[in-house]
C-alpha cells in the first residue's frame, strides 16, 4: 500500500510540474511584427493629431492677436477723426469766419451783394 500511495503522490507531483511548465510557456509571449506595426501606426496617428491641434491653436492665437491690434488701431483712428471733426466745426463757425474776414482780410459784409444758393442734392 505504501507503494501505491507513493505512486499516486508522484503522479500528482508530475501533473503539477507539467501544469507549471505549461503555464510558464504561455507567459513568455513575444510581440509579433503585426502588433508592433499596429502600435507604431497608432503612435504616429496620435503624434500627428497632437501636432495638428497645437498648430491650429497657434494659428488661432496669432489671428486673435492681429484682430486685437487692428481693433486698437481702429479706436485710435476713430479718436483722431473725432478731434478733427471738432476742429472743423470750430473753424467753420460763422462768427469766426466773420471775425477773420473783417480783422485779417479787411472785408465788409454788404447785404445787397449776398446771394443765397439752395443746395440741390440728387
Amino acid at each position: 500500500m505504501d507503494n501505491l500511495a507513493r505512486q499516486l503522490q508522484r503522479q500528482k507531483q508530475e501533473k503539477q510540474v507539467v501544469q507549471q511548465q505549461v503555464q510558464q510557456h504561455s507567459i513568455q509571449r513575444k510581440v509579433t511584427k503585426g502588433e508592433k506595426l499596429i502600435i507604431t501606426g497608432m503612435l504616429v496617428a496620435v503624434i500627428t493629431a497632437s501636432l495638428l491641434v497645437v498648430t491650429n491653436y497657434a494659428n488661432i492665437y496669432a489671428q486673435e492677436r492681429q484682430i486685437s491690434s487692428l481693433n486698437h488701431s481702429i479706436n485710435q483712428q476713430s479718436d483722431i477723426n473725432k478731434s478733427l471733426e471738432l476742429e472743423v466745426s470750430e473753424l467753420s463757425a460763422p462768427d469766426r469766419i466773420m471775425h477773420y474776414a473783417k480783422e485779417e482780410l479787411g472785408m465788409e459784409l454788404n447785404d445787397d451783394k449776398v446771394k443765397v444758393i439752395q443746395n440741390s442734392r440728387p
